[in-house]
């Protein structure tokens, strides 16, 4: 009896422990995800009108390296404040790969070969 009680001790243990270690983790992802919303959000709502010029920006951080995509954007938004978004976003994500030991396809997004203003919109065009 001792011995079934003990071995029952020791599955709650580890098993507490995991679920926490995972809310933990679900916890930091939703962070990430958060942020990436927010930062496509601010995206677009950016114009391409007028004195407004577009830009493109690498945000996320695959574990192999590298950016997951790419957005466009452009500079009638708080751009100081947007790339310091995708700062943050970049390094928590980085840190979330090495904490979590994440793994990815080592496939690199590569940045849009050019960017036109369709309907006042930056548009990121990509080549294959």
């Amino acid at each position: 009896m001792m011995k079934l009680l003990f071995s029952l001790l020791i599955f709650l243990t580890v098993y507490c422990n995991d679920s926490v270690r995972i809310t933990k983790q679900e916890t930091e992802k939703a962070k990430i995800d958060s942020l990436k919303t927010e930062i496509k959000s601010i995206a677009d709502t950016s114009v391409c009108t007028g004195d407004y010029r577009c830009y493109s920006v690498g945000i996320g951080a695959k574990p192999c390296g590298g950016f997951w995509e790419y957005i466009v954007y452009s500079n009638s938004i708080e751009v100081v404040d947007f790339l310091a978004k995708i700062e943050d976003l970049n390094e928590l994500e980085k840190a979330y790969n090495v904490k979590y030991s994440i793994q990815s396809d080592c496939f690199m997004a590569m940045p849009p070969s050019r960017i036109d203003c369709v309907d006042g919109k930056c548009t990121g065009v990509f080549s294959n």
